[in-house]
């Protein structure tokens, strides 16, 4: 039986690369191994997660309806008033609605531009989230990467964007801060962005699961850049031309959860809603309530951001680096991505991720070669001893 032959891009998936040049090195025999290839949150759940679960625990026998319920558009509400607050009440409540994480959103947003330009173009930032990859899949245009790389901050060039691509294109994934480097845009990056969509009238899809983990400052959001041009509104939906999807898995540590929103364009709402109406997954309601509290509290995330920066703090002890300004993270530069990642199993038991696994070589390369990407998602002392291993291989470099 033939399948959709576009779907073999997916074969190149970063951890099915991983496990193919780490399966045939066994990890060194006296040292446990450590992981730090997966971004999963390793810290146990806050007490306000168990206690939230306990505590909603009816409604399960009811199908749960796409725009959830007005506890939980409240609760986000009141999040979004207090993290950008220039941007409060910017959306009304029939503009946000609750996603099941944010990577099935990231995908189905795609099929909602598909068709709608000639010679279309899906622009996705490189090194890539899959479900970026895969949207722009959906979209039904040529995907075109845009490289990230330490001489722009980590962040795509904008203004090297032709005005051609930008004409035909018809969805841009962005996120911030970064995956991986943890780099921020800052909110003339945000303002440049949105005009450069509705100038070219296309879709941003702005994806800020990391938004709530940062070293110093918030990082700006781009409902807070959408709210500093509405005076150019005119009367139009301030939203318009943007969707932002946040989500628990990394704000709350709580990846299993599935549980998140959107926030955005009116009409992309209203057309996305009847997407997962007809065959999207929904998140139950007792779960909705969950979320809500989650978003009603910023104490847990404040402990859940300072075990995290304490993580970094400690690779910047052992490997003389300086923290990213945001997410998990550590973008390391090393020689050769690939070798560095394979003597880090044999000689030191410790699972990384080659940076170049989660790009792709565009014209100017492939800008994740020679990084490799390390997850500071353990406790303190195992943090500690991965970074004391991995020193002695980037110390040697």
């Amino acid at each position: 039986m033939k399948l959709n032959p576009a779907h073999a891009i997916f074969d190149g998936n970063m951890f099915v690369q991983l496990r193919a040049i780490l399966d045939p090195i066994p990890a060194h025999p006296s040292l446990p191994l450590l992981d730090m290839s997966i971004g999963e949150p390793q810290m146990p759940p806050c007490q306000l997660l168990l206690d939230s679960v306990a505590r909603h625990n009816a409604g399960w026998q009811f199908y749960p309806k796409a725009t959830g319920n007005a506890r939980f558009i409240a609760a986000v509400q009141h999040y979004i008033d207090r993290r950008w607050p220039d941007a409060s009440q910017l959306a009304d409540d029939s503009q946000i609605i609750p996603v099941p994480g944010t990577r099935e959103p990231l995908h189905l947003l795609g099929q909602l531009v598909a068709g709608t330009k000639t010679d279309a173009v899906a622009l996705v930032t490189n090194p890539f989230y899959h479900a970026w990859r895969a949207g722009a899949l959906a979209s039904g245009a040529d995907i075109q990467f845009l490289n990230s790389g330490a001489n722009h901050n980590f962040l795509p060039d904008l203004a090297a964007i032709d005005d051609d691509v930008l004409a035909r294109t018809t969805i841009l994934y962005l996120c911030s801060p970064t995956n991986p480097h943890g780099s921020v845009m800052d909110l003339a990056y945000l303002k440049t962005v949105l005009r450069l969509a509705r100038q070219h009238d296309f879709l941003v899809v702005m994806d800020e699961c990391y938004s709530d983990i940062w070293r110093h400052t918030p990082p700006p959001g781009m409902i807070e850049a959408a709210a500093a041009l509405a005076a150019d509104a005119s009367g139009q939906d301030p939203l318009r031309n943007l969707v932002v999807l946040n989500s628990l898995s990394k704000r709350s540590g709580a990846a299993g959860l599935r549980a998140g929103f959107m926030v955005g364009d009116q009409t992309v709402i209203t057309q996305y809603l009847k997407i997962v109406a007809n065959g999207g997954g929904l998140v139950p309601t007792p779960l909705l309530e969950v979320a809500a509290d989650l978003y009603d509290d910023d104490d847990h995330v404040a402990a859940i951001r300072a075990y995290y920066n304490a993580n970094f703090e400690v690779a910047a002890t052992h490997l003389q680096i300086t923290p990213p300004e945001g997410g998990f993270f550590l973008w390391l530069k090393v020689d050769d991505d690939v070798d560095f990642v394979q003597r880090l199993m044999a000689e030191q038991a410790v699972r990384a991720l080659p940076g170049s696994f989660m790009a792709t070589a565009a014209d100017a390369g492939n800008p994740g070669a020679g990084y490799v990407r390390l997850a500071l998602v353990h406790d303190l002392a195992s943090t500690d001893k991965a970074m004391r291993r991995i020193a002695e291989i980037y110390g040697a470099q």
